[in-house]
């Protein structure tokens, strides 16, 4: 591969052709990302239709591709390495012209044998957390530069545009459950976070990554509860290492149900996550924008859901603007690209039908405003429903 990350000049180009959907700014790196990004979570080299469903979205305005290291145990990243050799070499899309997102934390499958290898020659991870059979955690700096190596390499890329710390808060699962004493805990936490930015600045300085940040379940949570992450004390660490730090990212849940992050005054002041992250002029990430965690259950966003229906006439009533689309798919992620600070969500796309349904709401017009109130009038009428 000629260029070996996203660039200013090649992410504009890209925009500048598909004219029809509003680009956003990935925080101040001056990339341009698609408002909706191809999530890859269950994508793997397996099956065929997933890689053309990548080569659709790319090929039709969607530039930003999420993944992990531990998706489908590294098929996932084989994937994207894969249809972006092959598109960069019929010379249609350039490498540089796509934003790559990639996480570390988890060690599952291939990782987590490894794991249980290294603790029988006394060479465990530092800092590992045990969660459970099958699996465990890491975001020590050893970890970080041994999955990096091998992400890059799955990838088929000298970089990668966006390396997040994935689900951190796992530490503070595990804390809770063996009793550790709440403040000790998260005092350990930040430590764990600390001494990660710590790497990353490294990684940055060594151009295996151009920006780091944070994927977490629980930035939107309230700030009372064990396994809270407190974006403010994030941001102030990343000050501390350096005030020219690369922490520019970060991905939580949002989605019709699941609105913490616009709704929960977690931060200083009162401010919500996503007030917090505009002031910071950080990229938001969404993920889960149609799969929302409704008390033991799951609750599919979509058309095929039998509440789909009065959903759908409960978010027309809300808001104006989001009542324009026409699926329920489609419903939810206008609400969500619609609000103010919200950079790019990431949707699961393992089929070209699916792309074309999130394609077809791109392609409408969307006015991107504060919606603060209509995300708690939602909240109130769905609460009052039965729908969720």
């Amino acid at each position: 591969m000629n260029t070996t990350h996203a660039t200013v000049t090649a992410t504009e180009k890209y925009a500048r052709r598909f004219p029809e959907i509003g680009f956003n700014l990935l925080s101040d790196t001056g990339l341009q990302v698609s408002p909706v990004g191809f999530g890859s979570y269950r994508i793997d080299t397996s099956f065929p239709e997933h890689r053309e469903a990548l080569r659709h979205a790319l090929y039709s305005g969607v530039n930003l591709v999420d993944t992990s290291t531990n998706y489908t145990d590294g098929g996932s990243e084989l994937l994207i390495g894969s249809v972006i050799e092959d598109i960069e070499n019929e010379g249609t899309i350039g490498r540089d012209e796509l934003v790559i997102v990639s996480k570390v934390g988890y060690l599952q499958g291939r990782v987590y044998r490894l794991s249980q290898n290294l603790k029988k020659d006394n060479r465990e991870y530092p800092d590992l957390v045990k969660y459970s059979v099958g699996l465990e955690h890491c975001i020590h700096p050893t970890f970080i530069e041994d999955q990096l190596t091998a992400s890059l390499s799955r990838l088929n890329c000298g970089s990668i545009d966006v390396y997040l710390l994935h689900n951190p808060e796992y530490y503070l699962g595990w804390a809770k459950r063996n009793g550790v004493e709440l403040q000790s805990a998260r005092e350990e936490y930040y430590r764990r976070i600390r001494l990660a930015f710590e790497h990353l600045e490294q990684e940055r300085g060594r151009g295996r990554i151009r920006c780091y940040g944070i994927s977490s379940n629980t930035f939107p949570v309230l700030a009372e509860e064990y396994d809270f992450t407190s974006l403010e004390r994030v941001i102030n660490i990343a000050n501390e290492i350096s005030p020219l730090h690369h922490f520019k990212v970060i991905q939580l849940p949002f989605n019709l149900i699941e609105n913490g992050c616009v709704i929960n005054g977690s931060q200083t002041g009162s401010l919500t996550v996503l007030e917090l992250a505009r002031r910071h002029n950080m990229a938001l990430l969404v993920n889960r924008p149609l799969n929302a965690i409704y008390g033991n259950g799951l609750v599919r966003l979509s058309d095929d859901n039998p509440q789909s229906a009065p959903m759908k006439q409960i978010i027309k009533s809300v808001d104006t603007e989001w009542g324009t689309a026409q699926t329920l798919s489609q419903m939810a992620v206008r609400c969500l690209r619609s609000s103010l600070g919200v950079t790019s969500v990431l949707v699961g796309m393992r089929q070209k039908s699916y792309v074309d349904d999130i394609l077809s709401e791109l392609r409408n017009k969307c006015k991107i405003e504060d919606r603060k109130e209509s995300w708690k009038t939602l909240n109130s009428r769905l609460q009052n429903s039965s729908v969720s």
